[in-house]
């Protein structure tokens, strides 16, 4: 890695503020999200966040409420669709649990399209995958909001 670039990884287990990032993440308690989006979502945020298990004495509270919508596109003659778009909006908080003030808080969002076939099962499968994708890239966007916002509050 050169020295003299000024990059410094945001996630590493070393020393300075990438350390610190690390540290803030895995003291951070994952509120319950409702329904099954919401549950795969903050599976997905606590090992990303928190992978050495729920914190003991937890600083922060994050809470989140998620949006999920569908929509299906590609509209053919006999009114039947090729495929559907599912897009998912996620408004997070992020909560210092001894002041109750909310430190951080923002909206993310990402969609994902799947193709349309004439097989239920597979549609049911395909729009499966193509939530579960959506609910990982979220809390993807997440985990960036929340690195960033220890990194710029860092003393």
């Amino acid at each position: 890695m050169a020295t003299g670039c000024g990059f410094q990884p945001l996630y590493s287990h070393g020393s300075g503020n990438s350390s610190h990032v690390v540290n803030q993440l895995s003291r951070i308690q994952i509120s319950p999200i409702e329904n099954r989006s919401g549950q795969i979502l903050r599976n997905f945020l606590q090992d990303k966040l928190t992978p050495s298990g729920v914190p003991f004495s937890p600083t922060y509270k994050l809470t989140i409420s998620l949006k999920e919508t569908r929509s299906d596109m590609g509209i053919l003659r006999d009114s039947t669709s090729t495929f559907a778009k599912v897009k998912m909006g996620a408004k997070y908080q992020l909560i210092n649990i001894e002041t109750k003030n909310i430190l951080d808080s923002g909206t993310v969002s990402s969609t994902t399209v799947f193709n349309i076939v004439s097989s239920e099962y597979a549609n049911l499968s395909a729009q499966k995958d193509a939530r579960r994708r959506t609910v990982r890239i979220i809390s993807d966007l997440v985990k960036e909001r929340l690195a960033l916002f220890f990194l710029k509050n860092h003393k």
